[in-house]
């Protein structure tokens, strides 16, 4: 059993995704411990670090994350933050998106990440401290060709990030999101080919494709407890795309 930590615990979903890793890696860095909960450790069982501890789980599992989360508190001091990454992403035609592709991204997207705030909000409140990162994207403001079950459930995250910021800034707890532009990981690499991610490389104004550590600094900056009057924004790591 560790000794309570002045940083406390942050809990992260979808921790063994391609910015998932990198976060943790990054606030294992910082001082945090980590409480990280995907479906299999994937390239976290790499990772030797006391202050990790990795949950296998689905977040469309709320009585696991509350666990999870309590485990988390009781290993830790307390959980300081949550960081929700969990989501999939499959391209489909929208006159062919079918009843099952829609709803598996709307609970493991939006309603994933409401139940993972929901596991670790009751925590934050008792101690009138903490700091909640929902993860949406460019998508859900620009819309994407074949990404309509996707993007509908990106634009939901910043609906529920900014009434939750306003449902809990009075316990001193805040909310914010960041959304990525495209970015080196598996997941658009599943989507698109060589030639159309090189095409977005050139296309941005910083000759580039984001990587997931630009992803996961603007995380670890939304969950410091340095930016204690930070609330209901959303952060859009984009190398200069997409200014709106």
């Amino acid at each position: 059993m560790l000794k309570p930590d002045d940083k406390g615990a942050v809990c992260v979903t979808g921790a063994a995704g391609g910015i998932g890793v990198v976060l943790v890696r990054r606030l294992l860095e910082e001082g945090y411990g980590v409480s990280a909960w995907d479906m299999a450790p994937g390239p976290l069982s790499e990772i030797t670090n006391e202050r990790l501890v990795f949950e296998a789980m689905d977040v469309r599992d709320r009585a696991a994350m509350e666990a999870a989360a309590g485990r988390a508190q009781a290993r830790f001091g307390f959980v300081h933050g949550l960081a929700a990454l969990a989501a999939v992403y499959h391209t489909q035609p929208f006159l062919e998106i079918d009843d099952e592709t829609w709803d598996r991204h709307f609970t493991i997207n939006l309603k994933g990440s409401l139940l993972a705030a929901q596991a670790v909000l009751p925590l934050m409140r008792a101690r009138k401290s903490g700091s909640i990162v929902l993860f949406s994207s460019t998508l859900a403001r620009s819309g994407g060709v074949n990404s309509a079950a996707y993007s509908a459930t990106k634009g939901g995250i910043l609906g529920l990030m900014r009434s939750m910021a306003l449902d809990v800034a009075g316990d001193n707890v805040r909310v914010n999101s960041v959304s990525p532009g495209i970015a080196d990981t598996a997941m658009p690499r599943a989507n698109m080919d060589e030639a159309s991610l090189a095409a977005r490389a050139a296309s941005n104004p910083m000759g580039r494709i984001g990587a997931p550590i630009d992803m996961a600094e603007a995380a670890v900056f939304l969950l410091d407890a340095e930016n204690s009057f930070m609330t209901g924004q959303d952060i859009r790591v984009t190398g200069g795309a997409l200014l709106f």
